[in-house]
């Protein structure tokens, strides 16, 4: 059944879809409940509604970087906010977990954080920089290294590519860098 219809046929309750059984509904569609006022019910999954985005969650209580990764988002480019029905927001960091049926909750929306991690040298190196454009010293000064002495190459859909030294290098979050000595120089 289409995530997009939770009125359901046969007189189940508003907001459920199909496959209710003793009280716990199949999926529960919790941006309808919030916005009438009503008590999220149990459920085997949840609809929620992240940007505008309507997802199936199978668990009630997901951490925030799964909802994130549910619209293909990553916690080192992107915030995720939880938005109440009172214009209420708050931020939920990638680890915490988040009940759906908290009352009150509509949804999600993510925003482009304005720190974001890049990773210098592997994933278990993150580095925290402003986004926006920065010149390939500003990126090797992270890992004390200057672009005298090295070279600053970039993972993007293949292998590591060199950057010039002398374009700036446009920073969105999540970006892989790996370092290289310079080879070459005089004999």
């Amino acid at each position: 059944m289409s995530l997009e219809n939770s009125e359901q046929h046969g007189g189940e309750k508003p907001g459920t879809i199909a496959g209710a059984s003793a009280n716990v509904a199949a999926a529960v569609d919790i941006t309808g409940m919030a916005e009438r006022g009503e008590e999220v019910p149990h459920g085997q999954s949840f609809v929620v509604q992240i940007d505008c985005e309507r997802i199936r969650v199978e668990t009630q209580h997901p951490k925030g970087e799964l909802l994130l990764a549910r619209v293909h988002k990553r916690p080192c480019a992107f915030e995720l906010i939880a938005e109440f029905v009172h214009c209420d927001n708050r931020v939920i960091e990638p680890d915490e977990t988040v009940d759906l049926r908290q009352r009150g909750l509509k949804g999600f929306i993510t925003a482009h954080k304005e720190i974001v991690t890049i990773f210098i040298d592997g994933p278990e190196h993150p580095y925290q920089i402003e986004r926006g454009e920065h010149s390939v010293a500003e990126i090797l000064a992270k890992v004390g290294k200057t672009p005298e002495g090295y070279v600053l190459l970039e993972e993007k859909d293949g292998p590591p590519l060199p950057l010039p030294p002398n374009i700036p290098v446009k920073i969105s979050g999540c970006e892989m860098f790996y370092t290289q000595p310079q080879s070459g120089g005089s004999s």
